[in-house]
């Protein structure tokens, strides 16, 4: 949303508690404010089409790294606009991925998991669900990472 700055203060405020992204446009000689919250970035008028549109898309990438999957119960795995199935297997693992999104899951942990679905999981059983879910995972932009010697990562692929 954009957002004349100051005139528009309480439209500013109410976007702030509804936690919508906005760009102020700071009017005049006016102050510039101080901007903590990574929903919100500021320019100053006049500025040019091409100088609005990078800082409009450092927003959305700012916003974009901050986005976690979803995961419903019907095994369908959203992250920003995009949407895949995921088997129970898969469902098992990403649930724990997603609950630890940008961390390290330890093998350990994903192969009890999976010892859920599967009788007595093998570290190769293990290795070909990560496979195939990498797989699921490239069109809606996130990727497994190898934590070597240790387990995997979560992440989103622009990142």
């Amino acid at each position: 949303m954009f957002v004349r700055w100051p005139a528009q203060t309480d439209l500013r405020n109410r976007c702030r508690r509804e936690g919508v992204p906005r760009l102020l446009v700071v009017e005049g000689g006016a102050r510039p404010p101080v901007c903590n919250d990574p929903f919100e970035d500021w320019v100053r008028a006049p500025i040019s089409r091409e100088d609005l549109d990078a800082r409009v898309r450092a927003l959305q990438n700012r916003l974009d790294s901050r986005q976690v999957p979803t995961l419903d119960s019907a095994g369908t795995l959203c992250f920003g606009p995009h949407s895949i199935t995921v088997s129970n297997a898969q469902t098992e693992l990403m649930e724990l991925l997603i609950e630890h999104f940008g961390e390290v899951v330890y093998r350990h942990e994903l192969t009890q998991r999976l010892a859920d679905r599967v009788p007595m999981p093998t570290r190769n059983s293990l290795d070909l669900h990560i496979m195939r879910l990498r797989r699921r995972l490239s069109p809606i932009d996130l990727v497994i990472r190898t934590a070597w010697g240790r387990g995997y990562v979560l992440e989103n692929a622009a990142a």
